[in-house]
């Protein structure tokens, strides 16, 4: 009978001896698993002994022992001493891992409110960052890899102990006195080591800030056209985000002190407008804070590319101005040095600090320690400050290549907006075309453009978002004829 029993094995398993489909063991294991939930083998049926199912599947004894075993001690099988080997008699009868019928429609999972208010990844994220004239990419091909290397082997060297362990949830305190120093110098930034955290890169940073200042249904003002990201982690935290349209300078600080009652935050980009480039006038910048101090209004500055300036030295910051009162400053290292580092800083008001740390706590306790401490080491030594020079040059002239490109063989088409900073270039069509359609036909020609209106709330905007900083002169000259010839 036995024999009969484990016959019945040999027409659902067939043994793969191809080692990517796993050992014998996991196969059988996986096999034996699959027919007891699916029903195929009845709760409380009895099994085959392991000598006789080795013999009729021609697998050696050890390597069924093994996979009943596990089966045993997984709870799918149980074992009774002198009666046999059964299926569990615990497990449904129609068993709980049965795949829907075929057409059968899915039950779609019940989610949170704020989940199903999220708008979800926003573009940026999701650009082929290999193509030009994709977003957000950076010229990692010369990043100073060898000097980054030579700092990990001394850090390993040195505090191996240390980096193991539970973390600072301010972030390393080497870095944060490095990054102070750092701020002060090139930004203007007012800050101390204490009211600066490190995060996992500028996207957490602004989801704990909306999540620390806002409550479901708070106004929040926003730039027109504006950073996605930054609409979707407002979003999420369940803001009511009210649109201002910027104009030639910026926004205006008379639109903001038109809203009543007063909204609870703004987010801007003062130092160099996303998406469209423009940098906020100081006479702007104070009557916002006059207006932001009157009326009790947050407002976070997200510096996402400041250190790439070509018109002269980069801008005081709008945090600077204000001493770290009413202004949040949110920073990364993803573009001036490389995205994989997953490292970010907010520079906060005093009295935010231990609020911001208890959110910073609950999302992910800390940040890694082993890149905070070879990133301390490579501010220290004054590399981050060479390679900010050095890639400023670099992308000065990628950015007029492509601008000389453009001029070349789309002039009649596009029409670049005057920005003297950032790592990618603003274009308006000269007629009046789907901007959208534009970015399928240079997807199709192998390119990766954004399109303006991607990013407006409220108003009418056509163009496109060419990055040029990952990709080399002669690459962006033949990218921009390929543009030109899909837009024709």
């Amino acid at each position: 009978m036995a024999r009969r029993a484990a016959g019945r094995f040999v027409g659902w398993f067939r043994p793969d001896r191809d080692s990517s489909k796993g050992t014998l063991q996991d196969q059988l294991y996986a096999a034996i698993r699959q027919a007891a939930l699916q029903g195929e083998l009845s709760a409380g049926e009895r099994l085959p002994s392991s000598r006789a199912l080795a013999a009729d599947l021609g697998l050696g004894r050890n390597t069924v022992v093994a996979a009943i075993e596990r089966l045993v001690a997984e709870g799918y099988l149980t074992s009774r001493r002198g009666a046999g080997l059964f299926v569990a008699a615990d497990l449904p009868a129609e068993g709980v891992a049965r795949a829907p019928a075929v057409g059968s429609p899915a039950r779609p999972p019940i989610l949170s409110r704020r989940s199903a208010a999220a708008p979800g990844l926003h573009a940026e994220g999701e650009s082929d960052v290999s193509r030009p004239f994709a977003l957000g990419a950076a010229a990692l091909d010369a990043f100073p890899l060898e000097t980054w290397r030579r700092l990990a082997v001394q850090t390993l060297r040195r505090r191996p102990a240390d980096l193991l362990g539970y973390g600072d949830r301010r972030g390393l305190p080497a870095l944060r006195r490095a990054l102070a120093t750092y701020l002060a110098d090139s930004r203007g930034v007012v800050c101390s080591p204490e009211t600066i955290v490190i995060v996992s890169g500028a996207q957490q940073a602004l989801d704990l800030i909306a999540r620390l200042l806002l409550d479901p249904g708070d106004a929040v003002v926003v730039e027109d056209p504006g950073y996605v990201g930054a609409r979707d982690a407002l979003a999420s935290a369940g803001a009511r985000l009210v649109p201002i349209a910027v104009d030639d300078q910026g926004l205006d600080p008379a639109l903001l002190a038109a809203i009543n009652p007063a909204p609870k935050l703004a987010m801007l980009t003062p130092s160099h407008q996303f998406p469209l480039g423009m940098t906020l006038p100081v006479a702007r910048r104070l009557a916002l804070l006059a207006e932001a101090r009157a009326r009790g209004i947050w407002i976070v500055e997200d510096d996402y590319d400041c250190e790439y300036r070509y018109g002269g030295p980069p801008l005081q910051s709008l945090q600077g101005l204000d001493g770290g009162e009413r202004v949040l400053y949110v920073g990364t290292f993803s573009k001036v040095l490389f995205p994989g580092l997953r490292l970010g800083y907010v520079v906060l008001p005093a009295q935010l600090v231990d609020g911001f740390l208890r959110l910073k706590a609950a999302a992910d306790g800390f940040s890694p320690g082993w890149p905070q401490t070879i990133l301390a080491e490579f501010i220290a030594e004054g590399h981050l400050v060479q390679h900010i020079r050095r890639m400023r040059v670099l992308y000065r002239r990628r950015r007029m290549a492509l601008l000389a490109a453009i001029q070349r063989h789309a002039g009649d088409l596009l029409l670049p907006r005057l920005s003297e900073a950032g790592l990618h270039v603003a274009l308006e069509f000269r007629d009046d075309r789907d901007d959208r359609m534009a970015a399928a036909a240079a997807k199709a020609a192998g390119l990766v453009v954004a399109p303006l209106s991607r990013y407006a709330v409220a108003r009418r905007l056509s163009g496109l978002l060419l990055g040029f900083a990952a990709f080399p002169e002669a690459e962006l000259e033949a990218a921009v004829q390929r543009l030109a010839r899909a837009l024709r």
